[in-house]
């Protein structure tokens, strides 16, 4: 009798035994093999460099805890941003490593990614998907494309610590009730207060996490089980709160927040929804695209009839699945930038948090496909997709190596972009390339011939040229088109900086005084805008009301060294020697290599009678600079006071070689 050979069964997914060690090395390795080149990347050109700028300034050493805390995002003082303590804390523990290098902030972007993968894995788990599918799932977040952005911009930070301690939240509550051990409600708290700092979206979180609890896993509702949890969300959220209405004190009006907002941002939904399966057109700064919008809409249709079609059985996962995306994609669509239509109307990396969502639908939608098949043969679909994907995350990865590729970027998707087109301007301005810089404004403002930007900056291009006149007319455009972004001006005090410093150049000293009397009813504490309006006061010969504003400008900035220098100047033509002495030496506290106040100093000492004195501060002024004549006439006076004739002789010969006939100072 012959056996026949029976055809091998597939073996159940749930039959297969995995190696947890193994599922957690992928999930390490294959996104640190993906992005590992970032640390080899520079700072994007938007907003992170300034950010980690002003934390180096502002924290000192060690890290300073109360900055995080009492400062907004961009850590300043005024409150106009957004309150991320655990994303600047999170830098400042950067800086202290790596100070303003940017690796060490792409390489804790890295890092806390991994971590978010790895919780995700966890996650999904609890909720009841396999291991095998939960690892799959995580292996997809962790290389999707439509992620690049959140892992390669600095600046996403705050999102990966939401999303990764929202993840820990909800694992150690639902441990709490699955083991009822005390460990994991302290745990949650632990976890649970760096998600509240970290953005204000946490707030639903406690709703989500109890939705679940009573909806999905069915428990009873036990009053004394839950009082542990709801103190802590409770002091929490009063705890962020009340520190944060300190800290941000801006109220944005109804088109940049509300409803208004909202509706204009509701593109966003099903344009992300799209990219989570079509990772295409991918940006730095992306705009709303018709293509997104009507292919998100009917995968949207098409994904919620398959996934009812194909679980059969109790749904309410997958309606809670969807609440998640819904419910953490809806809160920032209440706030829309003010140079939305010309910059970027959303950024990816807010699809990151929400995205959970969708992928816990697909993880129970493919174990409802997957009974019967091997995770090999699931593995054999994937690879392809995974493969895909990676590339594409590999590629869009390189949009964000150095500024010029950022802003190129948004440029290439959307060639009317009008601020990335300025913003990459002015990295060709700092390069040194004017013709490029000059040819990205020149297109920006063809784009968008209102947006004051570009215009503000082809003023600093032609003042670099000592083209005064073009400066003075394109900060003047910059003023004047600054004004229609009621809600926020874009260069606020600046435009009327630059233009009064050109119109001192061109000595049109009435319209300097008008501009600079109009922008201190503006920014009356602007230390720049007072020291300007003295400069104009001096150079009419108006000492007193120079002295004024110098004053005025020391009041508000205490440390500058040139308004000392100013203020003494003032005085001397005052003949108040005594103070403008003083002035002088205070310059040299703060500044000791600052040419111009040893001549100043050394002309208040022959004032006062100090002639050697004199002497020796001319002489170290004439050592900085041979050409000065000024120097040489009054060091000759304070050679002839000492009788020092032919030393005296000397420097006025040479004062009058260099064209100094002894009158600017009134001698």
């Amino acid at each position: 009798m012959i056996i026949k050979k029976k055809n091998k069964q597939a073996v159940p997914l749930s039959h297969i035994k995995n190696n947890l060690n193994v599922y957690l090395l992928f999930l390490v390795i294959v996104p640190s093999v993906l992005y590992f080149r970032l640390l080899n990347f520079e700072y994007s050109g938007l907003d992170d460099g300034i950010i980690i700028m002003n934390i180096n300034n502002v924290q000192g050493s060690p890290i300073n805890l109360k900055e995080a805390f009492t400062h907004d995002a961009i850590m300043g003082d005024k409150g106009d941003t957004f309150y991320r303590p655990m994303q600047t804390i999170s830098f400042m523990i950067d800086a202290q490593l790596g100070g303003k290098q940017p690796w060490i902030y792409h390489l804790s972007n890295l890092i806390l990614y991994i971590l978010t993968v790895i919780a995700l894995f966890f996650f999904l788990r609890k909720t009841g998907i396999k291991k095998e599918i939960s690892f799959l799932i995580a292996l997809f977040f962790s290389i999707h494309p439509l992620f690049t952005n959140v892992v390669a911009w600095i600046p996403a930070r705050g999102d990966i610590l939401l999303c990764l301690f929202s993840l820990l939240s909800f694992s150690t509550f639902l441990d709490y009730f699955n083991k009822r051990k005390t460990i994991y409600i302290i745990l949650h708290a632990l976890v649970f207060l760096p998600v509240v700092f970290a953005k204000e979206t946490a707030v639903l979180l406690p709703v989500l996490i109890l939705s679940y609890f009573y909806f999905i896993q069915k428990k009873k509702f036990i009053l004394k089980d839950i009082i542990p949890f709801l103190i802590i969300w409770t002091i929490s959220f009063v705890l962020f709160f009340s520190l944060r209405q300190n800290v941000i004190k801006v109220n944005h009006s109804s088109n940049i927040f509300g409803i208004i907002p909202f509706i204009k941002n509701l593109p966003v939904i099903p344009i992300t929804f799209c990219k989570l399966f079509f990772p295409y057109k991918l940006c730095t700064m992306p705009f709303f695209d018709k293509t997104g919008l009507i292919g998100g809409v009917i995968l949207l249709v098409v994904f919620a009839a398959v996934t009812f079609k194909v679980i059969r059985g109790d749904r309410r996962i997958i309606i809670w699945g969807g609440v998640w995306f819904l419910a953490f994609s809806i809160p920032p669509m209440f706030f829309r930038i003010y140079f939305a239509t010309i910059g970027y109307e959303y950024f990816e990396y807010r699809a990151y948090l929400p995205a959970i969502g969708i992928l816990l639908i697909t993880g129970f939608l493919i174990n409802e496909l997957s009974t019967g098949i091997s995770f090999k043969k699931i593995l054999v679909i994937s690879i392809p997709i995974l493969l895909v994907y990676s590339i594409i995350a590999f590629i869009h990865s390189a949009d964000f190596s150095d500024p010029v590729s950022f802003f190129t970027s948004a440029i290439k998707t959307d060639s009317n972009n009008a601020m990335a087109l300025g913003e990459r301007g002015v990295v060709y301005y700092n390069k040194g390339s004017m013709e490029k810089a000059i040819w990205d404004f020149d297109n920006s403002i063809r784009i968008c011939p209102t947006y004051p930007i570009p215009y503000f900056n082809k003023g600093v291009v032609y003042s670099s040229f000592n083209d005064h006149y073009k400066a003075e007319y394109f900060f003047s455009q910059a003023l004047k088109y600054d004004t229609l972004f009621q809600d926020v001006n874009l260069i606020k005090a600046k435009a009327y900086i630059n233009l009064s410093i050109e119109k001192n150049i061109l000595k049109k000293y009435d319209e300097t005084k008008t501009l600079l009397l109009k922008a201190i009813r503006n920014y009356p504490e602007n230390s720049i805008l007072h020291n300007n309006l003295g400069l104009t006061y001096y150079s009419t010969t108006k000492f007193d009301s120079a002295l004024f504003e110098y004053n005025k400008a020391i009041e508000s900035e205490k440390n500058n060294f040139s308004y000392y220098n100013n203020r003494g100047q003032a005085e001397y033509h005052l003949k108040d020697f005594a103070s403008a002495l003083n002035d002088f030496n205070k310059v040299l506290e703060l500044k000791p290599d600052f040419p111009d106040v040893w001549g100043n100093r050394g002309m208040a000492k022959i004032k006062l009678n100090d002639y050697e004195g004199a002497v020796s501060d001319l002489t170290r002024a004439i050592n900085f600079n041979p050409g000065i004549g000024a120097a040489y006439y009054f060091r000759g006076l304070a050679f002839s006071k000492l009788n020092k004739l032919a030393e005296a002789k000397d420097n006025l010969k040479r004062a009058f070689e260099l064209g100094y006939k002894g009158k600017q100072y009134g001698e």
